[in-house]
């Protein structure tokens, strides 16, 4: 069970999933810091991910997981004493993760945090949406809450100037057509006709988000982008993506922590294209999300998280006639 808030005076939180599950987690961590709003909160994971929760969750620290200090907890042997002296002033030990590693959780132990608990950062054979899972989860062991979406303020980075033209006079669409496995991706054909069709019909400007997967379409992207008049944004730290995705009338993309991010930063009307995943598992948690799901009697097809599919016929089949449709009715405000 979970210690009563009275006896916590700091928690570790580890969870280094990617973007998106760690957003998937917002409302576990956000239910976790109401119910120990007193107690300093550490996360320790992908520091670029874990800036985005600063301010929500009041994070006194954001400690790298990849940094080398944390290998001893993975090994067997005694643990060195600066790792102890880091982690013992710890009441509370929180780890997010597939499945639980009871060595890890024993190394915590040893390196003197008094409580270590393991919470699911997602279903991997179930169906279960993750939210609902961690929600289950955290009831068992003492705290019971209604699962909120998670809304981030964009303060982070708000003296770094944006992109050129960002933001311009006109409404703006941004587009993120990648993600972290290309059998989740639209075509960018589609994406194309979409998008000229939209900036066309109601005088929009367009930007398309590329980051680190995207970087062998970026020749593609540039010249797509130039010749429209359109705008490529590239290779921008997480706060800088988060900024545009604030400002942003429509957002069009697929199953991406990109996505989840568009959600949470509170962009107007976010349109997000699912095919072999289920939505009700990885979609983001948000009144301003539009799913669309691709035709196909075997979507999803995902076991947990993997994809068992070839190839994305699915994706290739959800017609951009029909994304247009959708699109066309949250810019109209229907």
């Amino acid at each position: 069970m979970l210690p009563p808030p009275e006896h916590v005076e700091h928690i570790l939180i580890w969870h280094n999933g990617a973007l998106g599950d760690l957003l998937l987690a917002g409302p576990a961590l956000t239910a976790i810091r109401r119910y120990y709003h007193r107690s300093r909160l550490t996360g320790v994971g992908h520091p670029e991910c874990w800036r985005l929760l600063q301010e929500v969750l009041s994070l006194e620290a954001v400690w790298d997981a990849g940094a080398s200090l944390w290998s001893r907890l993975f090994t067997q042997g005694e643990l060195p004493a600066f790792l102890a002296e880091r982690l013992s002033g710890f009441s509370l030990a929180l780890v997010f993760t597939p499945r639980p590693s009871h060595d890890f959780l024993s190394r915590l132990r040893q390196a003197g945090v008094r409580r270590v608990l393991w919470i699911p950062s997602f279903s991997e054979n179930g169906r279960e949406p993750v939210r609902t899972l961690q929600a289950r989860h955290l009831a068992e062991l003492g705290l019971a809450y209604e699962p909120e979406p998670l809304h981030l303020p964009v303060a982070a980075g708000e003296n770094e100037p944006l992109p050129a033209g960002l933001p311009g006079n006109q409404p703006l669409l941004t587009v993120a057509p990648g993600s972290g496995h290309a059998k989740k991706n639209w075509p960018l054909s589609h994406y194309f006709e979409v998008t000229r069709t939209l900036a066309w019909e109601f005088d929009l400007q367009v930007a398309w988000l590329a980051g680190p997967a995207e970087l062998s379409w970026l020749p593609y992207l540039q010249g797509l982008a130039r010749s429209q008049g359109q705008t490529l944004v590239a290779g921008l730290p997480l706060s800088q993506v988060a900024r545009v995705l604030a400002l942003t009338r429509l957002y069009l993309g697929g199953d991406s922590g990109i996505t989840h991010l568009a959600v949470a930063t509170g962009a107007r009307d976010v349109l997000a294209l699912f095919g072999p995943t289920d939505p009700k598992v990885w979609a983001p948690f948000g009144g301003n999300l539009t799913l669309l799901t691709a035709p196909g009697d075997c979507v999803p097809c995902t076991a947990g998280r993997d994809i068992t599919c070839e190839a994305p016929i699915c994706l290739r089949n959800l017609s951009p006639e029909k994304v247009l449709q959708v699109a066309v009715a949250l810019l109209s405000g229907r």
